[in-house]
């Protein structure tokens, strides 16, 4: 008898589940989505943290924050919304990454690099559905990060990667993460469930390697960029570029404006996938605008704080002398204008 109740109790848990998901699926998607993500449940013990030996002289910190996350890391907030909620535009929550504080005050550390991963479900940001997508917009002490919004397709998990600055994390080795959900609504439309956030810190306790200089850095064009420019940046300082004199490389990674308001990965956004110092014309289009972080790189994989470089909106040709070519289109005809009005009053006085 108790067997029988049970398997009734467990029948009606599950389709009390699927209803309730059904309830809170978008407005703008179409069957009962989020049905899928009430059978995933999270078994991370609360504010997990791990430190892994990498055997090559570094480690990997990585610090996982949920729903089971307890405070300071986090605090599920009271207008409902929170991990492992189907959130929407009024149910904004946040939440703290520490760095380890007996690995973050080493005199001898030296970070290769900062990385925030979050996995989330529904994020129907494709670029396609343009200014009627879903902008979820993640900062980090108040700073955007990059690219801007979580990415994502409907109806699915997806995973958002975020390289932070090192002296974002090491000025009080915190970092203050908040969602701003559906960032341009002002009525419930789109919704997503973060199932977890997760600093990504890879360093070395040597000692004797310090990270590469910021890179400095010039673009091309320098002001208008017309539809056929090719996007370029060149390396131009510092010399040495490293304080230990290693060789340096550098890895560039390019984001797109595509009309949202903010960046996205130039993948995602339908421009292709760039890793080099440049974007062919065949790959941009007007309106568009791009930006690229450049981080150097030692011969130890010690990363720099990178530096952020961003073009100008394209139009379809700029003037000769580089100036976007909608200002003198406007004065010719007005001189043109006020050429006719002078002959006119001077054949009157005539």
């Amino acid at each position: 008898m108790i067997r029988k109740i049970m398997t009734l109790l467990l029948v009606v848990s599950l389709f009390m589940g699927t209803a309730a998901a059904y309830e809170t699926n978008d407005l703008n998607s179409a069957g009962p989505e989020a049905a899928i993500k009430t059978t995933s449940f999270s078994l991370a013990a609360a504010s997990t943290e791990t430190i892994v030996d990498n055997g090559d002289g570094t480690f990997t910190y990585t610090q996982i924050i949920d729903e089971n996350s307890d405070a300071p890391q986090y605090m599920a907030p009271v207008n409902g919304g929170g991990f492992g909620i189907y959130s929407w535009y009024d149910q904004d929550y946040g939440w703290n990454h520490t760095f380890d504080a007996a690995v973050c005050t080493n005199p001898n550390l030296t970070i290769n690099s900062v990385q925030i991963e979050i996995r989330a479900w529904d994020v129907d940001a494709e670029p396609e559905r343009g200014l009627n997508g879903e902008y979820d917009h993640i900062t980090a002490d108040g700073i955007d990060m990059n690219p801007v919004y979580l990415q994502g397709t409907g109806g699915t998990w997806s995973l958002t990667t975020f390289d932070v600055n090192t002296a974002n994390l090491l000025d009080d080795c915190n970092l203050e993460m908040f969602i701003d959900i559906d960032m341009f609504a002002t009525s419930r439309t789109w919704a997503t469930e973060l199932d977890y956030s997760k600093l990504v810190v890879n360093y070395s306790l040597d000692g004797s390697n310090q990270a590469p200089f910021q890179p400095e850095v010039a673009k091309r064009p320098a002001d208008c960029v017309a539809d056929d420019d090719a996007l370029s940046v060149a390396i131009t300082g510092p010399n040495p570029a490293d304080p230990n004199g290693d060789a340096v490389s550098y890895e560039y990674r390019w984001f797109v404006d595509v009309g949202t308001g903010g960046f996205l990965d130039d993948d995602f956004a339908g421009r292709g996938e760039h890793t080099g110092s440049s974007v062919p014309a065949t790959d941009t289009e007007v309106d568009d605008i791009w930006m690229v972080q450049v981080t150097a790189v030692d011969a130890h994989g010690a990363k720099s704080p990178f530096t952020q470089v961003e073009f100008v909106k394209i139009v379809d040709e700029c003037a000769p002398n580089g100036e976007i070519p909608e200002f003198p289109t406007i004065v010719l005809p007005m001189a043109a204008i006020l050429g006719i009005a002078l002959i006119i009053q001077r054949r009157k006085n005539e």
